[in-house]
């Protein structure tokens, strides 16, 4: 049982894995997401930074 277990998730990460842009691409599909993502990512500051400044340069 155990086994079997380990299997099964070890194929669900492989196949996750193997779709994880198409899985990505779905996912910010959805426009409340996205909009969740975007904001977020920029309160980073690295990322900020490195966005902002290569538009102004």
């Amino acid at each position: 049982m155990r086994i079997s277990k380990l299997i099964v998730i070890l194929s669900l990460l492989v196949v996750i894995y193997e779709y994880r842009y198409r899985i990505l691409n779905g996912v910010l599909g959805i426009a409340v997401i996205r909009r969740f993502v975007v904001g977020n990512t920029l309160k980073v500051p690295g990322i900020r930074k490195k966005l902002f400044t290569s538009f102004l340069s």
